[in-house]
């Protein structure tokens, strides 16, 4: 045996006597509350400290990035299982349910499903007069850090969609292009044959171990104008524009076709705030009434130290998204100690803040202040679900120090604060 693999399982050990019935996991000290759950990649479940880590403290597993459309079914007949499959056998084989993440969102998507394919499953290029391919130039985009690969998110926060491919004199980034084919437009009748055929496959393929999807992501726009005209609250992606908010109803009716014993969310981040409550609240209602099965609500906690959320805030839009579902999620918690939050990321991931003694304070107050909240609720808040294993695999950066373990999977004195909440009233 490696002097790796002895060292690992040594370890592995080592933790699962620590954690004897002393010393209770996270998923123990909520056992009459909520789920605890994680966000993980294969690499976390093939680890064998990690793994131990996760068996220890969590009952509930969402896949980071591996089920989202664009990794799962990167082309028309073509699918990526294996990395879903990894996470997926480990929770068959000790027992634990997933989270499904995500069916329908405008970034990391299947975007081929907007373009018209033969009969052979062939993307058809447009053609001039003279019958010749029309071509365009297109941003060359390189590898976008921390999704896996592929090209950056469409409107990524902070990223603009781009990635730089070089510099111009002063130090201005270059844009490299590149001249790819024109390819005609899928109808919508296309795209949701498409679409049907995906969120039936995956649907299918992880029924026995998914208990609930998010079914869309991130669909709403984030102007900050609660009275702003219903068509106004939507965000613009290639989905609406195409279908208007009809896409959102249809996948919900198709995730239901697929497994109609699964809860089924939609999902977003900021959702406490008083512009996109209203968003979320009106688009839900409506839907609803027109037969969409939307049974739960994920609110996404992607926090800060700060002010976001506060805490009258959060606790308004839980009581008001209570009045259209029986549930509710925290589905991508996390709090940063810089000022950013939700969907923002500005690239400043290496940088971070120094973690003082004061802001440490300041988090351990934000953690126990919005979980006294949610166990307030915990006979329809089913699952908080943390966004990664560690620091370490946060996709806000070790240097923002965000979660309850830090870069070497070792608890963290927040850690406590939030298990412990019993003993530190």
């Amino acid at each position: 045996m490696k002097k790796f693999t002895i060292f690992a399982l040594i370890a592995c050990v080592a933790l699962m006597s620590a954690c004897g019935p002393k010393d209770p996991g996270l998923k123990d000290a909520y056992k009459n509350y909520f789920k605890i759950g994680v966000a993980v990649t294969e690499r976390n479940v093939t680890d064998s400290l990690q793994a131990a880590l996760i068996l220890k403290e969590f009952n509930s597993i969402t896949a980071e990035n591996c089920m989202k459309p664009g990794e799962i079914h990167p082309q028309a007949g073509v699918w990526n299982f294996e990395k879903a499959d990894i996470i997926a056998n480990f929770c068959r084989e000790h027992g634990i349910k997933m989270r499904g993440h995500n069916l329908v969102w405008h970034s990391q998507f299947a975007t081929w499903m907007f373009t018209k394919h033969d009969e052979n499953g062939n993307p058809v290029v447009e053609l001039d007069e003279k019958g010749d391919t029309v071509w365009v130039e297109r941003p060359a985009f390189g590898r976008f850090p921390g999704f896996g690969g592929g090209n950056p998110p469409a409107g990524f926060p902070g990223f603009g969609g781009q990635r730089p491919g070089g510099q111009r004199p002063g130090g201005a980034p270059a844009m490299q292009t590149t001249k790819t084919p024109k390819y005609v437009a899928a109808s919508k009748e296309e795209f949701y044959d498409s679409l049907k055929v995906h969120i039936n496959t995956v649907v299918n393929r992880y029924k026995d171990v998914i208990y609930c999807w998010d079914v869309v992501n991130e669909a709403m726009s984030d102007a900050n104008e609660p009275d702003a005209a219903y068509e106004d609250t939507f965000r613009k992606s290639q989905a609406y524009q195409l279908c208007g908010d009809e896409f959102i109803k249809n996948a919900f009716i198709w995730a239901h076709e697929a497994d109609p014993n699964a809860g089924l969310f939609y999902n977003d981040y900021s959702a406490w705030t008083p512009a996109k409550r209203t968003y979320i609240y009106n688009m839900v209602k409506k839907l609803q009434a027109e037969g969409a099965p939307i049974t739960g609500i994920g609110m996404q906690g992607h926090y800060n130290i700060f002010d976001n959320p506060t805490l009258e805030d959060f606790e308004t839009a839980i009581n008001m998204y209570l009045e259209l579902v029986d549930d509710l999620q925290i589905t991508e918690f996390d709090i940063r100690i810089n000022e950013e939050a939700g969907g923002g990321l500005q690239f400043s991931r290496g940088e971070g803040q120094v973690y003082t003694e004061e802001i440490q304070k300041q988090q351990e107050q934000k953690y126990a202040d919005l979980f006294e909240i949610m166990r307030k609720y915990k006979k329809n808040i089913s699952c908080v679900t943390f966004w990664n294993l560690s620091d370490r695999d946060s996709w806000l950066g070790a240097n923002n120090y965000p979660l309850l373990f830090d870069g070497d999977y070792q608890r963290k004195p927040v850690y406590y604060t939030v298990r412990d909440f019993k003993k530190n009233k």
